[in-house]
């Protein structure tokens, strides 16, 4: 079965990157592709992924590690490959389950969509960056496919560029999670420099995973506990940051702007949570100073009762769950900070599940069969049903003193405002006693998915209906008398103090920065001479290489596509035998390409 894994595993990979190059390539020489065959293809590449995921998981007996050199300076070198154990198996499952049941309920949701074409190349690309960096070796090639899940992110948040309101949403996401990537980049580069100098092993610099338990304890040997500490929390700020984490998690209510399925995608097991998958993968760094476990928990007490007190004063449903997405991140922050990674996997696993189920309800809206899954994955996520009711009792289990109130406090907050909005939403509504199967299918699926994940868990981790259960009782309990009293809209302005927080502490903090910023700018550096110097003279040499360089190969560049474009009109004859021919041509040069890349990868390993 090792065999199954080492010879196949690449194919999840390449798979999807596949998908997307016919897609994207048909379509750049003018060649038709039928849409049941960009769908066919969208939704095998992802069953093949999970089928591929979930018999690796099974029988999976050790870590595995197939790597080569991709960059090599002296005795640096930065390898490339595959890293395979049980969390990144873990994590990439849920990624293709849900993958699979948003790419399903998209064919009927998307199908009037213009260009629709592109929408599923990007889901393809999303996939194939989300599992390289699930699987990645080492801290470098993890940060290259962080940074093109941002990019891919960008794209189907802004799917429909033109309008306004989506393309200026996806490029503020866009520019939030640059704060996080610039820390996280910050922080590899630091101790790769250290372990460069310090270690005496020149393997240690590319960072790699399985090293990850050896390289915080040098780090931590031969760097002051200060210098420590602050790489620890860079890390910690790019995960806060793609998580959505107090006072980051703005960002996550521009991404409401993407179509449905991209929500369900992205809330769900996706790119926000990478921040948590970045915290279980240094866990060695932090667990050297409890200060840093503390830092990882109180972020994420305070934004799951911070976001969870946000979505109580929402109406809109999507907004309410952007919140719920923080919120109960934040719950697997303060299960991370707690130590009880397990809980924390427990949690996302559960929360990847119900989450897509929310959000793929609210397609199908207005029908009672929508309105009564939303209600049951409400349920969940208050933890009263199924997988949520467990993932979060046994998160409680371990759980003592200010913790545990804190925490039956925020089951109450989640109970209170998922069942407040499930009223809303009918509140003045007329449920239409239809069903359109092809949207309704995936989202039973996903519920039966909540139901069978609930089961497994009961099997290997015992549990006990505990105080958080009968908090969120007591939330639904005041959502009904509110409902009765006509009060459940009384609660919808955003509370005073955080409108206090934003205006006055993070403003200023904000100015001050850029005082500090235009001071040393105006009155240090503007007087330096050697430094102007050395401007004016930058200046110049990008100026040469601007004009002449870049632009000249600017001009090349048009010169030759307008050649091409010449020979290509050419080819435009009407003829669908033609067209057919091309369409053989470019699939199977692609399929010739991907099947050496193939074989090269393998022979590499053999």
């Amino acid at each position: 079965m090792q065999n199954l894994i080492t010879n196949n595993i690449y194919l999840i990979l390449l798979l999807p990157l596949w998908i997307f190059l016919i897609i994207m390539g048909g379509r750049f020489f003018a060649v038709y592709v039928h849409k049941r065959i960009i769908y066919a293809l969208t939704l095998l590449s992802s069953f093949l992924g999970g089928l591929l995921t979930f018999v690796s998981l099974i029988k999976f007996e050790a870590p595995l590690e197939q790597t080569f050199s991709f960059i090599k300076i002296n005795d640096f070198t930065i390898s490339a490959g595959l890293y395979i154990d049980k969390l990144s198996l873990i994590m990439a499952l849920v990624l293709f389950i849900v993958s699979f049941f948003v790419q399903v309920f998209s064919v009927p949701y998307m199908k009037n969509k213009d260009k629709n074409y592109r929408f599923y190349a990007y889901l393809n690309m999303f996939n194939f960056t989300m599992a390289g960096l699930l699987f990645s070796p080492n801290m470098f090639q993890m940060y290259a496919f962080w940074e093109l899940v941002g990019i891919i992110s960008y794209l189907l948040i802004g799917f429909e560029y033109k309008k306004e309101e989506k393309s200026e949403a996806s490029r503020r996401v866009f520019l939030m999670n640059r704060i996080g990537d610039t820390a996280l980049i910050a922080g590899i580069i630091a101790v790769s420099y250290f372990m460069y100098n310090y270690s005496g092993n020149p393997a240690f610099t590319e960072l790699a995973i399985e090293d990850m338990n050896v390289i915080p304890a040098f780090l931590y040997a031969y760097t002051p506990t200060v210098v420590f500490l602050v790489i620890s929390i860079l890390f910690i700020i790019g995960a806060m940051v793609k998580s959505a984490q107090f006072p980051f998690y703005t960002w996550l209510q521009d991404a409401m702007e993407a179509e449905l399925p991209v929500s369900a995608l992205l809330h769900s097991a996706t790119m926000v949570a990478l921040g948590v998958y970045l915290l279980i993968r240094l866990m060695p760094f932090f667990v050297f100073e409890k200060h840093l476990l503390i830092i990882i928990m109180i972020a994420g007490v305070v934004t799951a009762i911070i976001c969870s007190a946000l979505a109580s004063a929402e109406t809109h449903p999507k907004k309410v769950l952007a919140y719920s997405t923080s919120a109960n991140l934040g719950l697997m922050f303060w299960a991370l900070g707690a130590g009880n990674i397990k809980a924390a996997i427990i949690l996302f696993i559960a929360h990847a599940f119900i989450k897509s189920l929310l959000f793929l309800s609210l397609g199908i809206k207005n029908t009672f069969a929508g309105y009564i899954t939303f209600l049951l994955g409400g349920l969940s996520l208050a933890g009263l049903i199924f997988s949520g009711m467990i993932a979060k009792e046994i998160m409680f289990a371990k759980m003592t003193g200010i913790s545990s109130i804190l925490f039956c406090i925020s089951a109450f907050l989640t109970a209170f405002y998922i069942i407040r909005i499930s009223i809303i939403m009918i509140k003045d509504e007329k449920l239409e006693n239809k069903i359109n199967f092809a949207e309704f299918v995936p989202i039973a699926l996903l519920f039966l998915v909540n139901i069978a994940f609930y089961f497994v868990i009961r099997k290997h981790a015992e549990y006990k209906i505990a105080e958080p259960f009968w908090c969120a009782l007591a939330g639904w309990g005041l959502v009904y008398f509110l409902h009765t009293k006509n009060l459940l809209l009384k609660f919808k302005e955003t509370p005073k103090f955080l409108e206090k927080f934003y205006n006055k502490i993070i403003a200023r903090i904000y100015e001050t920065t850029s005082e500090i910023s235009d001071f040393i700018d105006v009155k240090i550096l503007s007087n330096y001479k050697p430094l102007i110097w050395i401007c004016k003279l930058s200046v110049r040499i990008f100026g040469f290489i601007e004009y002449k360089i870049m632009n000249g190969a600017v001009k090349l560049t048009a010169s030759v596509m307008k050649g091409f474009s010449k020979y290509d009109s050419c080819l435009q004859s009407g003829n669908v035998q033609t067209y057919n021919a091309y369409a053989f041509i470019i699939v199977t040069v692609i399929i010739s390409c991907v099947i050496a890349a193939y074989t090269l990868i393998l022979s590499q390993f053999s």
